[in-house]
């Protein structure tokens, strides 16, 4: 793989952690669907099961889509430049990634 293809896919993996992270852990205006129902809302009623997993996954996919071809198209020229930001932006995009799976996991144990 370029060093070119790692920052990018560094970015890509830095924005989708981040956006997971931020829509785990704020109340962000998500699309819920309640399967019960068949519907879709932005404001769920309580006592009723919503799911805001499509709205949070389409999130980070989007911006670690928009991410990697941001850092794709505006890459540092210098190949080692470019490999040396590249394993900054891949450390720091799994440790957010970590982060937000600890923070999931938490909050699923807490909900017991």
């Amino acid at each position: 793989m370029s060093a070119r293809a790692r920052f990018a896919t560094g970015a890509g993996t830095l924005a989708a952690a981040t956006v997971y992270l931020v829509a785990t852990t704020t109340r962000l205006g998500l699309l819920f669907y309640l399967p019960t129902r068949g519907e879709w809302t932005f404001d769920p009623p309580t006592g009723v099961i919503a799911m805001d997993w499509f709205a949070r996954s389409n999130a980070t996919l989007a911006a670690g889509a928009l991410a990697t071809w941001a850092a794709w198209r505006w890459a540092p020229a210098d190949p080692k430049r470019c490999a040396r930001h590249a394993g900054r932006l891949w450390a720091l995009g799994w440790m957010m990634l970590g982060w937000s799976a600890a923070y999931t996991a938490m909050w699923l144990i807490a909900q017991r």
